[in-house]
């Protein structure tokens, strides 16, 4: 059986505001000393690190109205008193964002929250961005069953480790099919997946719809 990943004694959320630059420098240089003697945490500073790396290769995707307005919106809420949001003093790509404090979760076995989602449609969204997007939906039917999720990822071999983990989903339309979108943790730390399959996916066979994959 693997062994589960070691916990960091430092939380999660806070080694990745650590790494995107969001605590005051004083602050900082104590995060930074605890983690440098702390192998866990190490470790998802390296994840945070190789997958800032792989995105940044990336071009930008277009960002919809929609999710832009919900990142000011999360930024500006996260604002300490008196200091500006960080959307308004440089510029912040949310797939990045997203996807470094993704990392951290998944080095550090941090489990999401499930909340209500509203429908998606992928038309003209990339799919990293919306796979990202859903993190903490699990509006996914039948695919919330680890062993049917299993089965699905065996039958449309989608290059994504059966027993992943699942960080968010919901149901989707893509090219103007139907699908049910994962986004999957597993392969290694910082490594995630977007997957879309077809609604009714299962052990018995099913439809992949499309898939991209984040990090190494």
């Amino acid at each position: 059986m693997t062994e589960p990943p070691e916990r960091p004694s430092l939380p999660a959320d806070l080694l990745a505001d650590l790494h995107a630059g969001l605590i005051d420098p004083a602050r900082a240089a104590e995060v930074r000393a605890a983690a440098d003697r702390d192998p866990a945490a190490r470790a998802v500073l390296d994840a945070l690190d190789t997958t800032r790396g792989e995105l940044g290769a990336l071009d930008d995707p277009p960002v919809p109205a929609e999710y832009a307005a919900r990142w000011d919106a999360a930024l500006a809420a996260e604002a300490p008193p008196g200091r500006e949001p960080a959307a308004r003093r440089r510029r912040v790509r949310p797939a990045l964002v997203a996807a470094a404090a993704l990392a951290a979760a998944v080095v550090a076995g941090v489990v999401l929250t499930p909340r209500e989602p509203p429908a998606m449609s992928l038309e003209g969204v990339d799919l990293v961005s919306a796979g990202l997007d859903v993190r903490g939906d699990f509006d996914v039917g039948d695919l919330a069953d680890p062993a049917r999720r299993a089965g699905c990822l065996r039958a449309v071999d989608a290059g994504v480790p059966p027993e992943a983990p699942l960080f968010g989903g919901r149901d989707v339309v893509l090219h103007g099919q139907p699908g049910v979108l994962l986004l999957l943790g597993g392969g290694g730390p910082g490594r995630l997946h977007v997957v879309v399959v077809a609604p009714g996916c299962g052990p018995d066979g099913g439809t992949l719809l499309g898939a991209r994959h984040i990090g190494r």
